[in-house]
């Protein structure tokens, strides 16, 4: 027969989803990110009750509800992730969702779980907030810039173009070449990865400086 849990030990469970969700919560709707403070409390108690529920009946498999949980939030975390361009947003709330909902995965199994718990929600704040800091201060990032340029003789001159763009320290991501137009004028559309400090001003004029180049427009 399955062994019930008592309704103490559940209240005490979906409390503690409750405030650990919200903690990691907390720290995202402070930063007005796509999932905040009442999605990981839901991601917490919901998991923590598949958990208790799951522990109802006669040879559960607690590694069974765990990776369907985990498969249900790959789910909701790419519901978070938006992209806009080459720059992507919502990644590391989809893994505080993911991390939230092993949380309360922990919660429901109780006993040592709650240890297991209580210690990776702490981790998981402190990297949110510390490790936040540590990449604004700390990691230089560098930049993508989309340009199009209307030119001749486009692929002739991509050996200068690159080593131009070196002496910037700047590299090409991704390059495209249009068809060539009456005019025997060419399109090309670059993916620049830029380091960090380099002004788009100064770009524009060592680029507008080849003779090949007639316009420049950067997205």
């Amino acid at each position: 027969m399955p062994e019930f849990i008592s309704l103490p030990e559940i209240f005490l469970k979906l409390a503690l989803a409750v405030v650990l969700g919200g903690v990691v919560g907390w720290e995202r709707e402070t930063l007005d990110r796509p999932a905040g403070l009442r999605t990981h409390v839901l991601v917490c108690v919901g998991s923590a009750v598949y958990m208790i529920l799951s522990m109802s009946f006669p040879g559960y498999d607690p590694a069974r509800i765990a990776a369907q949980v985990a498969t249900g939030m790959g789910f909701l975390g790419a519901g978070t992730i938006i992209r806009h361009g080459n720059v992507v947003r919502g990644l590391t709330t989809a893994a505080s969702l993911w991390a939230i909902a092993a949380v309360g995965l922990c919660v429901g199994r109780g006993g040592s779980g709650y240890v297991i718990a209580i210690s990776t929600t702490a981790f998981v704040f402190v990297t949110l907030r510390g490790l936040s800091w540590v990449e604004k201060h700390l990691v230089t990032k560098r930049q993508y810039r989309q340009a199009t340029m209307r030119l001749r003789h486009a692929r002739e001159i991509m050996p200068r173009l690159e080593s131009l763009l070196d002496e910037q320290g700047a590299r090409i991501h991704t390059w495209e070449i249009g068809e060539t137009g009456i005019d025997g004028t060419q399109e090309m559309r670059l993916t620049l990865r830029l380091p960090p400090g380099l002004e788009i001003s100064r770009l524009t004029c060592s680029l507008t400086s080849l003779a090949e180049v007639l316009s420049l427009e950067w997205d």
